[in-house]
């Protein structure tokens, strides 16, 4: 049994914690386990239960009510909201989707997993879908993963879903014409996860650039031969939390010294990144509203 603190299911649902207790004293809701020394924590399907009452509130619906509600009932109002949301666009939709993504991924639900993508896509379209629900729930994980909140098993289900549809995504796209600006994207060595790069190769071949995506764990050697043959205008990479600053050290600035003309790119954190002395040839991006910011689109022809 996965157990989550009462500060995993903060960060988790959005409930506070002091409101949660009031909800368990008041209302004699949500009973958590105890451990031998009397420390509170929550089960799997308690998350999930917490995660509907959520979204049950921020519809409106009084705690008071929800408390009263059978398990059966909630999920009967959970479908309802569902339902609703998929004849709905706005942004008061986001939390559910993200919400129903996070439980698709502790059920190892694909069927369900893909039918809140779909329905996404229909009033959305992929670049808001990728946005707006699929980078902030990526954020999401992220949180989840790095304090043990879920197992190897569900991370790796979900990743791989969101790794199928993102490179659907950026095979639709047309090809970029060969006068366009080309970025060379990578992830540097020891570096294995390539879900957050994808995320920016679909926007930057989205407003027409060239994009060539090498993938993981490549060495300087290997951008060294490559910028001879391809002559990138741009090289873009990310590094990952916590070892940003030793990924940086090791792996970024060597190549940045190595190519001191060449554009680099940066993608990370940035009260991490600024922390650092970086060359003049590293541009820092924080998420992809920045990276829009300094995109400009060219026409795909």
């Amino acid at each position: 049994m996965k157990r989550y603190s009462i500060k995993d299911i903060e960060k988790l649902t959005g409930i506070k914690a002091h409101t949660l207790r009031i909800w368990e004293q008041r209302y004699n809701f949500l009973t958590p386990h105890r451990t031998d020394t009397n420390i509170r924590f929550y089960d799997d399907e308690q998350l999930k239960k917490l995660l509907n009452v959520s979204l049950l509130v921020s519809r409106g619906h009084k705690i008071s009510k929800i408390c009263k509600l059978s398990d059966y009932e909630l999920n009967l109002k959970i479908k309802e909201i569902y339902e609703t949301s998929d004849q709905e666009i706005g942004e008061q939709t986001i939390p559910f989707k993200i919400n129903s993504l996070i439980v698709s991924m502790l059920d190892l639900n694909e069927n369900k997993f893909n039918q809140i993508i779909a329905t996404s896509l229909m009033k959305r379209g992929m670049a808001q879908t990728i946005s707006m629900v699929l980078f902030p729930f990526m954020q999401r994980l992220q949180i989840m993963w790095r304090t043990g909140e879920i197992t190897t098993a569900q991370e790796h289900f979900i990743m791989n879903l969101i790794r199928q549809k993102l490179m659907v995504a950026i095979d639709s796209i047309p090809i970029a014409p060969n006068n366009a600006e080309k970025f060379i994207l990578f992830l540097p060595e020891n570096t294995m996860n390539d879900i957050d790069i994808l995320f920016y190769a679909y926007f930057l071949k989205l407003n027409g650039k060239q994009m060539l995506n090498l993938g993981k764990d490549i060495n300087l050697y290997d951008l060294k031969s490559i910028q001879d043959i391809a002559k990138p205008n741009i090289f873009m990479t990310y590094v990952e939390e916590p070892t940003c600053c030793i990924e940086v050290q090791n792996n970024i600035l060597p190549i940045a010294e190595s190519f001191p003309n060449q554009e680099i790119w940066l993608i990370g954190n940035l009260d991490i990144l600024q922390s650092l002395k970086l060359p003049e040839n590293i541009k820092l991006i924080s998420n992809l509203e920045s990276l829009q910011g300094m995109v400009k689109p060219q026409q795909v022809f």
